[in-house]
């Protein structure tokens, strides 16, 4: 009898709604079943807009017929909600362990924690040039190879030009030939000799000879292909002997002192990210010996996560968003000690969209998540080595690699459950493997 009043009673009070529902329903079914029944009584006068609906008798079937249907599936409905007990989820499963479950405990700590975005990126030069070839010639060598470091000026291809040796001959001739009847013809004008028309025309012929020399000889001087930076060799797109035409590629040469690690971001991350958001950068592939041997300066442990990487910050967040990935270009720019970094090294970069500097502080480990996404926290008091734990709701702030911010439901300096709670039921008793919260 205690259970029938029991189980009603929490009928009453947590489905009110469904009670309400179903008191709807019986009063127009009554009220359908008596419409038009007193038509003559002033009762029946209200209702007269209604009297079509209640002289016509297959209407009135349908409609009792209707909320008949419904009552009878809101009465099922209702049964099964008063003979189903209403049950937390902690109350659903019980432990598997008989006895104490073992557990390890950490102390909640009020610490910075940084929210972090992870994306993979790649190393782009400072800066990119590729050598042209600017007049026609056969390759006659080819000083350097990928890989290479090469010095602003240094020669770095020369082309066989000797095609252009017997129009460098003429152009002298010519500039010599001219040169002798510019001074003859000047020495006439200023005698009077000459008209000013015909020095004129002289006086152009020899420029016009001196530019032909001048254009030969540039011409020639292209033979050499000079590195216009100092860099690293990237590619050569030729190899000596062969035949090359105007403006065809010839080497590339990379600045890799200073370089550029760039990102796509998705579009909902670049809310978060301005030129001067942290970013730590990882490389999977180097030692962190040698990372903080380069970089003494930017080689820090990253926080919550205890792994070295490199401490930057965005440089800049191109404008433009690509239509088809919908991400956004975020690029990093740090000095690249030795020519450590090569273009294309593989990098992942941990964006800082959100930091908090003061917050409660637990294991992401420390989380449960119960059925209907709601968020446990096991808390235990460490006075022994055996003791009872309280399941608590939590509201949970920023997420980090390993640790979580809890803004609701813990305090700082309470001890909870990080390893062993699983399987954990309120109120059941637990022995303490780090008694006092150690690792």
């Amino acid at each position: 009898m205690h259970a029938f009043f029991h189980r009603t009673l929490l009928l009453l009070t947590e489905h009110y709604v469904w009670i309400a529902i179903g008191v709807v329903l019986v009063a127009l079914l009554i009220f359908s079943v008596h419409l038009g029944r007193h038509e003559r009584h002033w009762s029946g006068r209200l209702l007269a807009p209604l009297n079509w609906y209640s002289r016509n008798l297959a209407a009135r079937r349908l409609t009792i017929n209707i909320l008949g249907a419904a009552l009878i599936l809101w009465a099922v409905n209702l049964f099964t909600l008063w003979v189903t007990p209403t049950l937390t989820p902690s109350q659903l499963f019980t432990s598997p362990v008989e006895g104490p479950q073992p557990v390890r405990i950490t102390q909640a700590r009020e610490g910075v924690l940084d929210e972090v975005a992870s994306y993979t990126g790649n190393v782009q030069p400072w800066e990119d040039d590729v050598i042209y070839a600017r007049v026609d010639g056969w390759v006659q060598a080819l000083n350097v190879y990928p890989g290479d470091v090469v010095h602003h000026g240094e020669v770095l291809a020369t082309l066989d030009l000797s095609n252009l040796q017997p129009a460098l001959e003429k152009a002298q001739a010519q500039v010599t030939f001219q040169q002798a009847e510019f001074q003859r013809d000047q020495q006439l004008f200023k005698g009077g000799a000459i008209s000013a028309a015909r020095f004129d025309g002289t006086r152009m012929r020899y420029q016009a000879a001196q530019a032909e020399l001048h254009q030969v000889e540039t011409d020639i001087s292209y033979a050499a292909l000079r590195s216009p930076l100092d860099g690293v060799i990237a590619k050569r797109h030729v190899y000596p002997g062969v035949y090359v035409h105007k403006g065809e590629m010839v080497v590339k040469v990379d600045d890799l002192h200073r370089v550029r690690v760039q990102f796509n971001v998705a579009e909902s991350d670049l809310q978060w990210v301005h030129p001067g958001t942290v970013v730590y950068l990882r490389f999977e592939q180097l030692d962190d010996a040698v990372l903080r041997h380069r970089f003494p300066k930017a080689f820090v442990q990253e926080p919550d996560s205890g792994t070295g990487v490199l401490r930057a910050v965005v440089a800049a967040v191109f404008p433009q968003e690509d239509p088809q990935t919908h991400t956004g270009l975020v690029e990093v720019r740090i000095d690249n000690p030795d020519l450590l970094l090569r273009e294309n090294t593989y990098v992942v970069g941990d964006l800082v969209r959100r930091s908090v500097d003061k917050g409660v502080l637990i294991p992401t480990s420390a989380l449960t998540t119960e059925p209907g996404g709601k968020q446990v926290v096991f808390v235990v008091s460490p006075l022994s080595e055996q003791g009872t734990v309280e399941a608590r709701d939590v509201t949970v702030g920023l997420r980090g690699p390993e640790q979580v911010q809890i803004v609701k439901g813990v305090a700082a300096g309470e001890f909870v459950v990080s390893q062993g709670n699983r399987q954990l039921v309120d109120g059941q008793t637990v022995d303490m493997l780090n008694q006092g919260g150690g690792q």
